[in-house]
């Protein structure tokens, strides 16, 4: 016996299906294109011949791929190492019982909250000038006037 389709399904289907077809267009298929071309001799333009390991064979003999790795490596460790550190010790100060600790704990949130106060900034003066003027030469009405005003 076959089940009739429900409004829930049909939903997840057209929301599903659009996503799916956007992540094997501008990921697997990149990925698949980038396995198969790594066969292969192609440098970015022109013709190319399939050459099989010799690729995989040319990385793991060349020397400076195995000095690039450990390079990475070292800058991964020594950099999760000293991040800890550093955020231990400003944790510990930030928290101990010093005269200026809640001017120290502003300055330190200071650029957490500057992104957003710029982006806030712009766009007051997005909607406070450039639009009214974009809104009177074009004629558009609910345009003319600040959006952000009374």
């Amino acid at each position: 016996m076959k089940k009739k389709m429900g409004n829930r399904q049909k939903t997840f289907l057209c929301i599903t299906i659009p996503v799916l077809i956007l992540f094997f267009m501008f990921n697997t298929l990149p990925l698949i294109n980038g396995v198969i071309y790594s066969f292969t001799n192609y440098k970015g333009y022109g013709n190319y011949d399939f050459v099989g390991l010799r690729n995989y064979a040319d990385l793991f003999t060349d020397a400076r791929v195995g000095k690039s790795y450990l390079f990475t490596f070292k800058f991964a460790l020594v950099s999760t190492i000293l991040t800890n550190v550093v955020s231990l010790i400003l944790a510990l100060g930030l928290n101990s019982k010093i005269r200026a600790k809640s001017a120290l704990r502003g300055i330190y949130f200071i650029p957490n909250v500057l992104g957003g106060l710029v982006v806030g900034y712009i766009f007051s003066f997005i909607f406070t000038y450039i639009l009214p003027t974009i809104g009177k030469n074009l004629g558009i009405g609910f345009l003319s006037s600040s959006m952000l005003s009374s």
